[in-house]
């Protein structure tokens, strides 16, 4: 395996370990049901692909290949919309709270780059579509990391949008 590539599943790698460890920080110190519940969500989702990243690179030095197992997007809209469910009473937003979701964004947001940029300069298609799988997974969580977001500052507004998010993914 060349350098570069050696440098990116190490990037991937900490990139998600960074994630799992500020959602553990804010699902440990909120006091909003509803964030504890959905960043502690994420914290393992995070754990999952840093393992995937770290099984996939030492099978790719074995030359073997894996399938790539964490969270597809139905699951995690499914995780949303029971957690919706379970809290459909407004609950307070903390500064704290609305502090960790902007960051949690812009941590997702900042993975799908690197992913996507390392998928660009990829030229093998099995590391091209671990590459993917990663993006897809960031994009999600990012969907999730907004959608729980507005629930939180007006369930009312935001049951109106849900029904759609959860029928057309969008």
């Amino acid at each position: 395996m060349n350098e570069e590539l050696k440098e990116t599943f190490q990037t991937a790698y900490e990139f998600e370990l960074k994630g799992k460890k500020i959602y553990e920080d804010t699902s440990n110190n909120t006091k909003n049901p509803i964030v504890a519940k959905t960043f502690r969500y994420l914290a393992d989702q995070e754990q999952l692909h840093a393992n995937e990243i770290k099984e996939y690179k030492e099978k790719l030095d074995q030359g073997i290949s894996i399938e790539v197992r964490s969270d597809a997007p139905e699951e995690t809209k499914r995780f949303f919309s029971m957690t919706v469910e379970e809290f459909k009473e407004k609950t307070e937003l903390s500064d704290d709270d609305e502090a960790a979701h902007k960051v949690a964004l812009e941590l997702e947001q900042n993975a799908y780059d690197f992913y996507k940029e390392q998928h660009e300069k990829a030229t093998d298609e099995k590391i091209k579509k671990f590459l993917k799988f990663l993006m897809t997974q960031e994009n999600t969580h990012f969907e999730l990391i907004q959608k729980a977001f507005e629930f939180i500052k007006d369930p009312a507004a935001f049951y109106a949008e849900e029904e759609k998010w959860t029928v057309d993914g969008g």
